[in-house]
């Protein structure tokens, strides 16, 4: 199977949905297989929130799986032997693409806090120009869980003609209260961090505590009740009686102080407080009268999947998509799936939801209406 890792440059201007412009895009990406001669296999896999676009096999730079491995792959259900795999990384994230730690031009030093704003179309812009420079007019399917299932939706409303179906996964039409209140208290932990500096840290100590309490907290919701249960309990690390301390003394306490040692050099800071600010922002029904005319002009067939347990994403939100596309007369199929991991089903949980995305992909107007 044919990988390939490289960064796509764009000198021509992008014109940021903020008003502001950025002068050069930069899109890293990855892709797998072969894009055959009609050029009608090629699908789109759209990352998470701290996800980037390495998406399988094994990383040479830290030799992890890629964030997908369980789905992506040669007789797996987004098969490589039949589809040309492409997997870009989103603006303003932390694997390659144009963002904060990026050489601005006017300076050629890092942009840090005069990086501007990048909305989730922003994003789909940028994907959509590395699309034509891969010889790509139109994909056979584009699919994305969670903040990749909002880059899929707006490429459903922006490029309706380059999309042949859509998998939509954990996601909702637009950003929820509850959502942004998380999110702010994750920023607020990155920024409360001394080296932080404002955003202009490149190049000096990086704000390693902020990030890692960050990344404490935000696996408190992304990890369900039932699974910290089960993974740790009570259970206490070395002693079976209290210590009375401030200290570790729990197997969850230690667990997350691993998160938040693996989250230094692993996570840029900025790139977390721009995609959830781009979270934020996003509301898929902002500039039409609803949520079916945002789609009024997708024909093709969808597959939404939602998780019991998924309490930021629920599955009466992901309805309400399922809803306007059938208003249009488009085909839709949404299933919710029943996993112990809630919204990291997608993730973690690849044997319920593989068998649906294969045939999905092999057969997506008749798996769609058979709902």
């Amino acid at each position: 199977m044919n990988t390939v890792r490289d960064i796509a440059h764009f000198d021509q201007p992008l014109a940021l949905d903020s008003g502001a412009e950025l002068a050069r895009v930069d899109v890293a990406y990855e892709t797998y297989g072969e894009l055959n001669a009609a050029a009608d296999n090629a699908v789109l896999v759209l990352h998470g929130l701290t996800g980037t676009q390495h998406a399988m096999g094994l990383s040479s730079d830290t030799g992890r799986p890629g964030w997908w491995d369980s789905a992506i792959g040669p007789g797996k259900a987004i098969d490589t032997e039949r589809y040309y795999v492409v997997s870009p990384n989103t603006l303003g994230s932390y694997g390659g693409s144009t963002s904060a730690a990026s050489a601005d031009p006017k300076t050629n030093r890092p942009y840090g806090s005069q990086f501007p704003i990048v909305t989730i179309g922003d994003s789909v812009e940028s994907q959509a120009r590395l699309t034509d420079a891969l010889g790509i007019s139109r994909y056979h399917a584009i699919l994305g869980g969670c903040f990749g299932g909002f880059q899929a939706m707006e490429w459903m409303a922006r490029h309706p003609d380059r999309v042949g179906s859509s998998v939509v996964i954990s996601a909702t039409p637009r950003t929820s209260a509850h959502n942004t209140a998380l999110w702010s208290v994750l920023r607020a932990a990155i920024r409360s961090d001394p080296n932080w500096n404002g955003g202009d840290y490149y190049g000096s100590a990086s704000p390693d505590a902020g990030l890692g309490l960050a990344a404490m907290f935000g696996a408190l919701f992304w990890m369900s009740r039932e699974v910290f249960e089960s993974k740790f309990g009570l259970r206490r690390i070395d002693s079976d009686e209290p210590e009375y301390g401030f200290e570790p003394e729990y197997a969850v306490e230690e667990f997350l102080e691993g998160v938040s040692r693996n989250a230094a050099g692993r996570i840029d800071a900025n790139a977390l407080l721009y995609l959830t600010r781009a979270i934020d922002y996003f509301d898929m029904s902002r500039g039409h009268t609803d949520l079916a005319a945002a789609f009024n002009r997708y024909t093709a067939p969808s597959l939404l999947i939602s998780y019991t347990g998924d309490w930021r994403y629920p599955a009466e939100d992901m309805e309400e998509i399922a809803d306007a596309l059938r208003e249009n007369g488009t085909a839709c199929r949404h299933d919710t799936l029943n996993s112990p991991a809630g919204h990291g089903g997608f993730l973690y949980d690849t044997e319920r939801l593989s068998p649906l995305l294969a045939a999905f992909l092999n057969d997506p107007e008749n798996v769609a209406q058979a709902s």
